[in-house]
């Protein structure tokens, strides 16, 4: 831990009193507007005094039952670029709606959102595309938000309204899908409200953690997908807890604006009640190890899905990981101290420059005004003993029972990191890499000429064929093909698969041995970590049409090439009203900005989402 660090934990540092304020750290987010959040959204009709009624919140299938609130929640974002300090830095940023992290939304299980996204990047020449993370997106794929397989990015000066239903009930985030923008600013949270697992008496709202890296995004694919003396690792320079950190300035040597006390962020507990914590990983590849001093945590929820609560004093989320936990609050002399917060990017599966995230906690109104600073004692944790993988899944039951069936279709993903004939680096999956055209999406083919469009190699298909069980397993080796008996240590993934909650079936390291841990009841994901020189064993339900990636969350690793597709049941995707009109709408614009521009080629020309013709 650096010496920085140590005194903002002993108050030799403030925590505040840079002279920033909040509209130069965070723009225009007022994160307190987060916390305390509604049992449910006003505007819809009530029935046994919910939007939702009697129905019950059984995440199992994709033609699950919505409530039908007959409501549509609309939003709008202007993405633009802009200088804000979120950790006294001052760095070039993207931003939704001029703030970060981005703003809030809100909808009731089973209404429709329609976000209306603003290209305002036209100084900058970027396009851009918005993935809301999590959604099964029934019916309407075209909303998922993936440039080179669903849409065309959205054009500078252009804008496009995705329109998709709050399938699920639980905390997730949205973020920029093209290239590596989240990296730079374009992430927010997303909330939706529905019958509660487990009682709880205060919703704090969104937790939202991420590393942090000072270089705008196309300098850290720069260099993460360079050859030769080029090639920089991407260390991240900071742990940001809902867009707020310090940072030691004492090491910024090239001139840029820095203050070492912009702030940390403040969460208000009351005395004996339980407060709802929803516990997201915003980052562009860092592990977290997510605790709060002297208080346990409940676990009632990951990813989307409930599941039986369960005690503990950690959490390792990957990136695009959500937990919803609850936190009891101290009664007596112990509810009149303050706690910190802690999240800690992993020094085994991360390259932090400063791995430690710090929130405030306060139960007494006088010391939350006086940003009191902590003294409060953290969970016994070793960093050297917190593997790259999540809870083991013994511990992680879904309270909506769905055994494993048998997979009709068995796909072993053999995963190698490497370098390319030019030196590049580059994921192969199989011994193919994955690389999409923002001028052709993939969807686009999806359904013309007996799918012989979808041939090119390069797109990297999983075709499901008539299988209506499709189990994959996961090998994190890396192989040296002169010696088949040698691989070393490799990197954590946290895979997620777009449009499926699928089954976790097993993970740890080595190879799989066979065993399907809790067979009758297996944990339910959207993302979850494959471990170093290790297996994951996953999966899904052919019920959902369309083309869904597959891919590792860590920004760089799918620039590198970390993508697949499956292709499932694309016989049924013209059921899917408006899917070609808003591939054109997307596409028109696009084509005809990018005739007059050049797409700048900042992974080298070589994966995902930057080539085309």
């Amino acid at each position: 831990m650096s010496a920085f660090i140590v005194k903002l934990l002993t108050g030799a540092l403030p925590l505040f009193g840079s002279g920033l304020s909040n509209k130069q750290t965070n723009g225009n987010l007022d994160s307190s507007s987060w916390q305390n959040l509604p049992k449910f959204l006003p505007g819809s009709p009530l029935t046994h005094g919910y939007p939702w009624g009697l129905l019950q919140y059984n995440p199992d299938i994709v033609n699950e039952t919505l409530p039908n609130t007959g409501v549509t929640r609309r939003y709008y974002f202007e993405v633009a670029p802009g200088k804000l300090s979120p950790d006294g830095y001052e760095k070039e940023m993207l931003l939704f709606n001029g703030q970060y992290p981005g703003p809030l939304i809100e909808a009731n299980w089973g209404d429709w959102v329609e976000v209306t996204v603003r290209n305002s990047l036209e100084s900058i020449k970027e396009g851009t595309a918005v993935h809301w993370h999590g959604l099964r997106q029934y019916a309407t794929q075209f909303a998922d938000g993936v440039p080179g397989v669903v849409q065309c990015p959205i054009a500078p000066g252009s804008n496009y309204t995705y329109r998709f239903r709050a399938d699920h009930v639980g905390s997730s985030w949205y973020h920029s899908h093209y290239s590596a923008q989240l990296s730079s600013g374009l992430v927010g949270p997303m909330v939706f409200y529905g019958p509660r697992s487990v009682p709880y008496d205060i919703d704090l709202g969104p937790v939202l953690l991420s590393d942090m890296f000072h270089l705008y995004y196309e300098t850290v694919v720069a260099g993460v997908m360079a050859n030769g003396t080029d090639f920089k690792l991407a260390f991240s320079d900071n742990n940001m807890i809902n867009g707020k950190m310090n940072y030691d300035c004492s090491l910024v040597t090239d001139g840029t604006p820095c203050v070492s006390n912009a702030g940390v962020s403040k969460f208000k507990f009351e005395r004996g009640k339980d407060h709802l914590l929803r516990v997201v990983n915003t980052g562009s590849s860092g592990l977290q190890f997510f605790t709060i001093d002297e208080h346990e945590m409940t676990v009632i929820s990951n990813d989307f899905i409930p599941i039986n609560p369960y005690k503990t004093n950690s959490l390792t989320l990957g990136v695009g990981q959500r937990s919803d936990v609850i936190v009891r609050g101290k009664t007596g002399v112990d509810a009149h101290q303050a706690y910190w917060i802690r999240s800690n990017l992993s020094v085994n599966c991360h390259l932090p420059r400063q791995p430690h995230g710090l929130a405030a906690i306060y139960y007494d109104k006088a010391d939350f005004a006086a940003n009191k600073t902590p003294k409060s004692k953290p969970q016994p944790l070793i960093n050297a003993n917190m593997p790259c993988q999540n809870a083991p899944l013994n511990l992680t039951i879904p309270i909506t029972r769905i055994p494993a069936p048998p997979a009709d279709k068995v796909v072993t993903i053999q995963v190698i990191d490497t370098h390319n004939a030019t030196g590049h680096p580059e994921y192969l999956l199989n011994n193919q890499t994955g690389r999409v055209n923002y001028n052709k999406p993939i969807l686009r083919f999806a359904n013309q000429d007996n799918f012989s469009g979808l041939s090119n190699p390069e797109w990297n298909i999983l075709n499901t064929g008539d299988s209506n069980v499709v189990r994959l397993v996961w090998e994190n080796r890396k192989v040296d093909p002169s010696d088949p008996n040698f691989f070393n240590r490799t990197f954590a993934h946290p895979i997620h698969l777009h449009g499926h909650d699928y089954q976790v079936l097993s993970y740890g390291p080595g190879e799989w041995d066979g065993t399907i841990i809790n067979e009758a009841n297996p944990m339910r994901r959207d993302t979850t970590i494959l471990p170093p020189n290790g297996h994951l064993v996953m999966q899904f339900t052919t019920d959902n049409p369309g083309i869904w990636p597959i891919h590792c969350h860590v920004a760089w690793h799918v620039s590198a090439g970390f993508l697949m597709n499956v292709l499932e049941r694309p016989q049924e995707l013209d059921k899917q009203q408006n899917f070609k009109k808003a591939l054109s709408q997307t596409c028109h614009a696009w084509d005809t900005w990018s005739k007059q521009n050049v797409v700048a080629q900042i992974d080298s020309g070589l994966r995902m989402n930057m080539e085309r013709d």
